[in-house]
């Protein structure tokens, strides 16, 4: 299994391609933007992608989504369903306090488009061999996408190396996303944390994390 991780956009989002080597599959996870930069990885790895997985709706984890989907118009775009009237240029413009990324991006933006499924909490994607976590918090339907075979996990702005994520934006819990980074911490302490901002750690360094 490929996991490649590409540093993307102002907030310097990590956006993961996910490769199986044998079926040529791939699969995106929270394509931020810099969208054809995205697009020439998949290329060049002669990697076919399947799925866009998004662990939430901020701006600068969808931003590349509407410029993936010219590319390759069959991508499935999958979120959980407490997110996917998030998924869209007005919500971005009613949300989005950064009004100089809305300038920057305007134009990505407008061809955000819907979600084609949705991520459910204790769902199995067979293709990929993810299993969804719903870990509200950070939003109200942020997910988590955990490979128990590869012992790896998309955390998304749930959990970071030595911190969590913000909790005072539109959605966000304090008490919840609490109680979801304590759920991940049940998970073997081998499991790397591929997590949306920052350097990667593992289940067994964040039992020190401060703010757990």
């Amino acid at each position: 299994m490929i996991v490649e991780r590409l540093v993307v956009g102002p907030y310097q989002t990590n956006c993961y391609i996910m490769g199986n080597e044998e079926t040529s599959s791939a699969w995106i996870i929270d394509p931020g933007a810099d969208g054809q930069l995205i697009i020439d990885r998949i290329t060049q790895r002669n990697l076919t992608p399947v799925a866009i997985l998004l662990t939430h709706t901020h701006w600068d984890h969808i931003t590349a989504v509407g410029t993936l989907i010219t590319k390759w118009p069959e991508l499935e775009i999958l979120v959980s369903e407490q997110e996917a009237s998030s998924l869209s240029y007005e919500h971005v413009k009613q949300v989005c306090f950064d009004k100089s990324f809305l300038q920057m991006y305007d134009k990505e933006l407008q061809m955000l488009p819907k979600a084609t499924g949705f991520l459910s909490d204790g769902q199995y994607l067979q293709d990929s061999h993810l299993l969804v976590m719903l870990t509200p918090g950070h939003t109200k339907g942020g997910v988590c996408l955990y490979h128990e075979e590869g012992q790896f996990m998309f955390t998304g702005d749930t959990l970071f190396a030595g911190s969590i994520g913000r909790t005072d934006l539109d959605g966000g819990s304090y008490s919840e996303i609490i109680a979801s980074c304590n759920r991940l911490l049940k998970l073997p302490g081998e499991v790397q944390v591929l997590p949306g901002h920052g350097p990667t750690s593992t289940i067994k360094d964040e039992y020190s994390n401060p703010f757990l």
